[in-house]
């Protein structure tokens, strides 16, 4: 009685591991809205909604963009976006590959020491 219980919890447990990794792997069900790309910002018009994630007071803000030239903003080099939950003022930077002729430019916006510590998603309508 006690080895079939033994033989019987081994065989069980064996069929769920091989039919867990015998599983497909899970698919993403939506990819990140975070915009990082200056065509990304420039695709944004009035009345699109956007969350300001802010990793330093761990908190998101939405917001809607009043204007192009306010979606600009965000990715202008040298700008300063203040948290509006936390407000703290952060810096916009442009990062790309190093080297000349790099195609692939990202905005990142930092804190004094340099640390990306907000992103911007837009949120769908």
């Amino acid at each position: 009685m006690k080895h079939s219980k033994l033989v019987l919890a081994a065989v069980l447990f064996v069929n769920t591991a091989a039919l867990t990794l015998a599983a497909p792997a899970s698919k993403r069900t939506s990819t990140s809205n975070a915009l990082h790309a200056s065509e990304d910002f420039a695709g944004l018009n009035a009345g699109d909604k956007i969350a300001l994630v802010c990793k330093q007071c761990e908190t998101v803000s939405v917001q809607t963009v009043a204007s192009k030239g306010e979606a600009i903003e965000f990715c202008k080099e040298g700008a300063e976006i203040i948290c509006p939950s936390c407000h703290k003022t952060f810096k916009v930077v442009r990062h790309g590959p190093p080297g000349k002729g790099g195609t692939h430019v990202e905005t990142r916006i930092v804190n004094d020491k340099g640390e990306v510590c907000m992103f911007v998603v837009k949120l769908p309508n």
